[in-house]
C-alpha cells in the first residue's frame, strides 16, 4: 500500500492483541510514502519503545542480489514477446524506454512491470525507504530492539516469478501498465483509505479491475497463505512483547490476521492512541 501527504491530520488504528500473558501490536503499514509522513505517530514509535520484538514482513538485510538472482533470471529460450505477446511486450518496452530502463529487458516481464512502477512512484517523491517499514526498522535498529522477518526474503518473489506458469503474467503486466497514468490519484485514494482504517474499502480496492483469477491469486497466495505462515512463525516463537507491523491488507477480512489471531484466542481491540 502506498501513501501520499495529508498523514499527519490522521492515522490508521493500532491494534491489540492479547493472549495470557503475551501481548502483540499490530499496525498496518504503507510501504511507498514521501516526507509528509514523517515523523510517525507518537502512539506507534511508543509501542515500538516498549516492544522487545519488531516483525515486518522481511528482514531487509537478507535481501541480497545473490539470494534474488534465481527469480529474476529470464531462460534464454524466453523473450518478453513470447511470454507477454508483441503488443504488451512492446508497450512495456516503450513505457520502460521512456524512464530510461531499456536493460530491464534482461529481466522478466514481472519485475520489469514492478520496476517500472517504482521509478513513477519516486518521480512522484515516494520510495520505500521513506515507508512506515523502514522508519521503524531504523529506529528499532537505533533502539537495539530485536528485528525478525516473518517469511523467508525470498517468498514474495517466487509467488511472483511463478505468475507466468500460471497464465497470470500478462495479466498482472497489463494492469500495471494501464495503472501509470492514474498513479497520483490512486496513490491519494491508498491514503484516505488507509487513513481512515476502511476495512471495506480496503478489501473492494483489492478487487478494482483486477481479472478473477489475478484476484484468487492475490487473496489466496499474496494475502491468507502468507498471513497463515506468519501466525505459525509468531505461535513458535511466542514473544511476550512484540510490534507487528505488514501492509494494511494483510490486517483486514474473513482471513487477515486480526481474525486469525481472534481464531487463535487472542483478545483483539483497537488501541487507544
Amino acid at each position: 500500500m502506498w501513501g501520499v501527504a495529508g498523514y499527519s491530520l490522521a492515522a490508521p488504528a493500532l491494534w491489540s492483541a492479547i493472549k495470557d500473558d503475551q501481548q502483540l501490536w499490530l499496525f498496518g503499514s504503507i510501504h511507498l510514502a514521501d516526507e509528509s509522513i514523517s515523523p510517525l505517530p507518537n502512539s506507534l514509535q511508543a509501542r515500538l519503545t516498549h516492544s522487545k520484538h519488531l516483525y515486518v514482513e522481511v528482514d531487509p538485510s537478507r535481501l541480497t542480489p545473490d539470494v534474488l538472482a534465481p527469480y529474476l533470471t529470464l531462460p534464454k529460450q524466453q523473450t518478453w514477446q513470447s511470454r507477454l505477446g508483441e503488443p504488451l511486450a512492446a508497450e512495456l518496452k516503450q513505457q520502460l524506454d521512456k524512464l530510461h530502463l531499456a536493460h530491464l529487458s534482461a529481466l522478466p516481464p514481472w519485475f520489469a512491470a514492478m520496476q517500472l512502477s517504482q521509478a513513477n512512484a519516486q518521480r512522484l517523491g515516494f520510495s520505500s525507504d521513506k515507508g512506515v517499514d523502514m522508519q521503524l526498522l531504523r529506529l528499532a535498529q537505533q533502539q537495539g530492539i530485536t528485528i525478525t522477518g516473518l517469511e523467508p526474503p525470498t517468498l514474495v518473489f517466487e509467488l511472483l516469478s511463478s505468475l507466468a506458469e500460471r497464465q497470470l503474467e500478462q495479466d498482472f503486466v497489463r494492469h500495471t501498465l494501464a495503472e501509470q497514468a492514474q498513479l497520483a490519484e490512486q496513490l491519494t485514494l491508498l491514503l484516505s483509505t488507509w487513513q481512515a482504517g476502511d476495512e471495506q474499502a480496503l478489501l473492494a480496492l483489492l478487487q478494482d479491475e483486477q481479472s478473477p483469477d489475478m484476484t484468487t491469486f492475490i487473496e489466496q497466495e499474496l494475502l491468507l497463505a502468507r498471513n497463515q505462515l506468519w501466525l505459525e512463525k509468531l505461535a513458535h516463537q511466542a514473544p511476550s512483547s512484540a510490534l507487528i507491523v505488514v501492509g494494511a491488507l494483510h490486517l483486514y477480512g474473513e482471513h487477515g490476521l486480526l481474525q486469525l489471531l481472534r481464531n487463535a484466542g487472542y483478545q483483539v481491540n483497537k488501541a487507544g492512541s
